[in-house]
């Protein structure tokens, strides 16, 4: 306060000095230049040259501001620039979430150059110009993008990847994302992609070997899981049986099978797929495995469908088989496949009591069992006319019960 009321007397005084001085002697100063002349006092003159110092001076200053971006009113003009573009951007985003593809697209577009960071608009406008089916525009939005953030080819690559699997480019779709999951391999939204890719080109044999690092990653939940693993176990046997009857080598295609089933995970302690394996291996004609394999999951974890599998084996060393029957007899004396089973193995070493025996345990703990036909073709074949013949109805009347009755006439 004190320092600006001293600068108003001084201030006061000077020019209470000069204008008494002009007062007191204005001066006199004639210009003439041919028939030209101006007249004018000396104080005037002196302050046209000030003016006209401070004019060319300002002159000069904007001159130089033109040749120089960088500076504060250029900057101030970029910044409007800048706003109006980045208003642009977020009416671009604004018309894309609300489907209008056409209009976000070109605001998108036309704010991409005046903005500092244009990596959303060339993604938005791609987008937008797929979902007009305008795919080679889209395309080329994205190579700008690239070009404009190649630090961003992870988030450039993954969109590509979308539009290309919305659009059924399924190889193209594929490239792009195994170039995405060796880059991040724990990437959620890449490995869904993946699934969805491999199962379109269904191509069972990549979609199992991703089956671990999707348990790993928690990607799918354990129903969802075990169903993709079933589904490419079953489209991969179908490949193997197919190939079998173009005449295949049964040896190579065995092998192939058995490096399929060890790459599953879950699904291979499932009783269903253990029964398929297993029945898989006879058909294909290597029962020698199949023992093994029906063995060694039995001793794990009892199955009564696994058990009757093991009746159904005829090119093994029966009276192994039936030393194990029978001592699995005494574990689960309860299993009526079980005691199927064991008939079947010992009506193939022709020991035909042991065989009733079983037969008539196995009826015991289940009427509606195979037992009843084994049973009624071995006692017809014993000479045990009438008891086949009465087993033979009690079929026909177990069968009968799963028949709706119908109006008899009286």
């Amino acid at each position: 306060m004190r320092k600006a009321l001293i600068s108003i007397i001084i201030v006061l005084l000077i020019g209470g000095t000069l204008g008494l001085i002009m007062k007191q002697d204005p001066g006199y100063v004639m210009i003439s230049f041919k028939s030209v002349t101006i007249e004018m006092s000396l104080w005037i003159m002196l302050l046209l040259i000030i003016l006209g110092y401070f004019a060319l001076m300002m002159t000069a200053k904007f001159i130089w501001i033109l040749l120089h971006p960088n500076s504060s009113i250029s900057k101030l003009t970029g910044s409007l620039s800048h706003k109006r573009a980045l208003k642009s951007t977020i009416k671009g985003m604004l018309e894309l979430a609300g489907g209008n593809w056409g209009k976000a697209e070109k605001l998108l577009t036309t704010s991409a150059n005046k903005v500092s960071y244009p990596l959303l608009n060339y993604i938005g406008a791609a987008y937008a110009a797929s979902e007009q089916e305008e795919h080679e525009r889209s395309k080329e939005l994205l190579r700008k993008a690239h070009l404009t953030s190649p630090d961003a080819e992870f988030a450039i690559s993954f969109v590509q990847s979308q539009l290309l699997l919305k659009q059924g480019h399924y190889e193209g779709a594929l490239a792009s994302l195994k170039r995405l999951h060796n880059m991040k391999p724990k990437h959620r939204q890449t490995l869904k992609m993946l699934v969805s890719v491999y199962t379109k080109l269904k191509d069972w044999e990549a979609l199992q070997e991703l089956t671990p690092i999707l348990k790993k990653q928690g990607i799918f939940d354990e129903s969802n899981l075990r169903e993709l693993e079933v589904n490419a176990f079953l489209a991969q046997l179908e490949k193997l049986r197919f190939r079998q009857k173009m005449g295949q080598d049964p040896h190579a295609l065995l092998d192939e099978l058995q490096s399929i089933w060890k790459k599953l995970d879950s699904v291979a302690k499932d009783e269903p797929m253990q029964v398929l394996y297993a029945t898989t291996l006879i058909e294909f004609g290597d029962e020698t495995k199949a023992e093994s394999f029906i063995r060694t999951s039995l001793n794990n974890h009892w199955s009564d469908a696994l058990a009757a599998v093991y009746g159904q084996l005829t090119n093994v060393s029966m009276q192994k088989s039936l030393a194990n029957a029978e001592t699995w007899i005494r574990r689960h004396p309860e299993s009526a496949p079980l005691y199927l089973a064991t008939g079947r193995i010992c009506q193939r070493l022709q020991l035909w009591g042991k065989a009733r025996d079983y037969y008539e345990k196995a009826l015991q703990y289940d009427a509606s069992s195979e037992a009843l036909i084994e049973l009624s073709a071995l006692l017809e074949a014993m000479g045990d006319v009438d008891i086949a013949q009465s087993l033979i109805i009690k079929r026909i009347q177990n069968d009968s019960l799963s028949v709706k009755a119908l109006p008899l006439p009286k």
